[in-house]
């Protein structure tokens, strides 16, 4: 989520007081008095111009210091009228204060205002010079200290920056200003605690310090400190109720809470303020992609590419941006925008888009070329660019993750054509020689191999909260018979030299993954591990595109694309879910997965440790129609799986012994029906007993049970015989 800060803004000398409303109004009178009797006095002007700057009405001033000008110029004249312009936004406020150092070049307030505004220009260097001439001049000049020091943080001087405005609270320790400034340099260097005491005394000095209130949100944010947050940000909503920036904040802390409706509520009243706020229609885009509102989303979505440093809509081709338009004819460029994980997950349109009618050029990052060669698209039909290398010409161009958009992508519409891309037959051999064997302790059917990932890049504003230690991993690892395998790559590897006791990772090599091209020894890997366990990073957009099973750690309120509740994925069909219950907790998500794990380990086993015997074709169905029965009914998820387990194991066999003919299919729905009807007679049998109820009703039930199975019998005789099978139920009762 992006964050705003409100007033990343040089303090400005002399910015405008307000006085109290009938000394205005006294004074107001006296002087257009005076301007009545003689509109060139100069004092009337300069106080006039003054009085109107105060009270908000720049336009007015700066007529007054422009007719001053004409009768008494000077520095004192020129450094108002820049005052006005400034108030009005204007860019020739800077020609104003050089006019006033001409006058007077050891001025130091106009040049404190000089440098704010080349420093509002982005001409830093420039703005650096300016107050130092301004620190020459008067060296304890506060506001000329403290715009030094954010110059000096958006020089990436950090700690030069943070001298400075120490320096400049030295000589104001109650600005509140200066004290915000000093929270905002803080925060960039991640001294989160002082960062939120420094907001603090801000606020502490003037209550209605919005952009204070709204900082101070924004780093009890970043300390997991979210109803704080929400209040700090509120507060500042009380006093500015328009602060764009402290709504979207707002939304961004309610969003991590998981209460999308009030972040979009949020985000929506920061756009109806500024409707061209970028971030907050960003952050209100993935709100609403997490919460499943696609449509919408998407919509909002395409505002990234209006962010700073990101390509505009129309990015620097001539061509139209491609927004699903029909007929789709001609040459289509594909550019992607993202990381390595996001090109994975969206590179699946370009078959779309060629199924469209398009030929498809797809500029990408050079080490994936060679990973989305595999896609399966006819050939000729789509042509692999590196980012920066010449492009071919083309029709129309659309950004990677704005296809989604363009094919106007629903839940239900997600195309899931798993898998998508593949690995290299040579290297899947290559690698399956190099893999560890399955333990020695269970047959190669038995044992599990697993592979695993634990860290994302920890510099990366996504990856808060998402990665976990390695240590987490420790439940998987005491399982008999399974074995876990690194496919960490970089960040995180320090992690393997202080594994728990007991817990054993094997590593696969200097060489792994490192040549030119991103993934194609993970992918190799991939095609030979039993499972894939994995923190939100690229791996798994890998690991789901190749169609590998993949069990995806996350955190409370995770990105987008995982939406909020559901186990599964629509994105990847293979994958599994695996959410954390409280934030920061992943105890309970690893205990989870090492339950479900043990319990795969138990019925693989079961193929070496059952007991088999030959049954009959009507017993093999008369058991898979009860566990369909029970599937239908149970819902304590640890009972399904047993069931789900057994059924799979029955059905597959049923399939490779039993023809799928008409006649038995319907024999096996008859079956079906009296074990329902057999089921619900047990439950009514059971709610007599629970009553007491031992009369007709009961009398009747037991009969049934008789009757019913008889039933059951024949259809089973039915099937046996159909079949020619040697073995046939008999049954042997008294008559009835």
């Amino acid at each position: 989520m992006l964050s705003s800060d409100p007033s990343l803004l040089a303090i400005r000398s002399g910015a405008p007081s307000c006085p109290p409303a009938g000394v205005v109004h006294e004074e107001e009178a006296f002087l257009r008095a005076v301007l009545r009797d003689d509109p060139r006095n100069a004092d009337a002007l300069l106080g006039l111009g003054v009085l109107c700057l105060d009270t908000g009405r720049a336009g007015e001033a700066e007529a007054l210091f422009r007719a001053l000008a004409s009768v008494r110029p000077g520095p004192n004249c020129s450094y108002h009228l820049g005052l006005a312009l400034t108030a009005l936004e204007r860019a020739d406020a800077d020609a104003a204060y050089r006019q006033a150092l001409v006058f007077q070049p050891c001025f130091p307030e106009a040049l404190c205002n000089l440098g704010a505004c080349l420093n509002a220009q982005g001409r830093l260097e420039e703005a650096g010079r300016i107050y130092r001439r301004a620190l020459a001049v008067r060296p304890d000049h506060a506001e000329a200290l403290s715009n030094l020091g954010l110059i000096r943080q958006g020089q990436g001087m950090l700690d030069h920056g943070i001298a400075a405005l120490c320096r400049a609270l030295a000589v104001q320790p109650g600005n509140p200003d200066i004290l915000h400034n000093l929270a905002l340099a803080l925060d960039k260097q991640r001294r989160l605690d002082e960062a939120a005491a420094a907001a603090r005394r801000a606020v502490a000095v003037q209550p209605s310090h919005a952009e204070a209130l709204s900082t101070l949100g924004n780093l009890l944010r970043e300390l997991d400190r979210l109803a704080s947050s929400i209040l700090a940000q509120r507060t500042a909503i009380l006093f500015r109720p328009a602060c764009a920036e402290a709504l979207n904040n707002l939304g961004n802390s309610l969003h991590d809470l998981g209460r999308l409706d009030e972040a979009v509520t949020a985000y929506g009243r920061a756009v109806a303020s500024r409707p061209d706020f970028t971030n907050a229609h960003w952050n209100r885009a993935l709100s609403r992609l997490l919460s499943g509102n696609l449509s919408r989303g998407w919509d909002d979505y395409a505002w990234r590419l209006r962010q700073e440093g990101v390509q505009a809509p129309g990015g620097p081709f001539p061509q139209p941006l491609w927004q699903g338009e029909e007929p789709a004819r001609g040459t289509l460029l594909v550019h992607a925008e993202q990381g390595f994980g996001d090109t994975i997950q969206f590179i699946r349109y370009v078959p779309a888009a060629v199924a469209r009618g398009w030929r498809v050029v797809v500029e990408a990052p050079r080490p994936l070329l060679r990973l989305l060669g595999s896609l399966p698209v006819p050939e000729g039909r789509v042509a692999l660019v590196a980012k920066g290398d010449p492009l071919p010409p083309f029709d129309a161009h659309c950004p990677l993750l704005s296809l989604p958009r363009a094919f106007r992508t629903e839940l239900a519409t997600i195309p899931a054509p798993i898998p998508y891309l593949g690995a290299e037959p040579d290297r899947v051999a290559a690698w399956e020689r190099r893999l560890p064997p399955r333990m020695a302790d269970t047959d190669a059917q038995g044992g599990l191999r697993v592979g695993i990932v634990w860290q994302g890049n920890p510099q990366a504003a996504v990856d808060r909260g998402r990665s976990m230690p390695l240590a987490e991993f420790a439940p998987l690892a005491r399982i008999p018979g399974l074995r876990l395998i690194s496919l960490q790559k970089n960040h995180g590897l320090e992690q393997l030299d202080r594994l728990p006791d007991g817990m054993t990772v094997t590593v696969l090599g200097p060489d792994f993954d490192d040549g030119p091209d991103a993934f194609l020894d993970t992918a190799a890997v991939m095609m030979g591990l039993d499972l894939i366990v994995t923190s939100d990073t690229s791996v798994v957009h890998l690991a789901g595109a190749l169609g590998r099973p993949v069990w995806l750690a996350l955190k409370a309120v995770p990105d987008w694309r995982w939406l909020m509740t559901r186990e599964d994925c629509p994105w990847y069909p293979t994958m599994r879910l695996f959410r954390q219950t409280r934030p920061g907790d992943w105890r309970p998500v690893f205990a989870r997965m090492a339950g479900d794990l043990f319990q795969i380990m138990m019925a693989r086993a079961m193929r070496k440790t059952e007991i088999l015997v030959e049954t009959a074709p009507g017993e093999l169905l008369d058991k898979i129609s009860i566990l369909e029965i029970k599937l239908e009914r149970i819902q304590d998820p640890v009972k399904r799986r047993n069931v789900e387990t057994e059924h799979g194991i029955l059905t597959r066999t049923a399939e490779r012994h039993i023809p799928a003919t008409a006649g038995l299919r319907e024999l096996a729905a008859a079956l079906k029906t009296v074990n329902t009807a057999l089921w619900e007679i047990e439950d009514a049998i059971r709610d007599c007993e629970r009553a007491q109820d031992f009369g007709p009703r009961f009398i009747e039930l037991a009969r049934a049970v008789y009757r019913t199975n008889d039933q059951r019998a024949a259809i089973k005789r039915q099937i046996n015989e159909r079949l020619g099978s040697a073995l046939v139920e008999e049954k042997s009762y008294a008559a009835y």
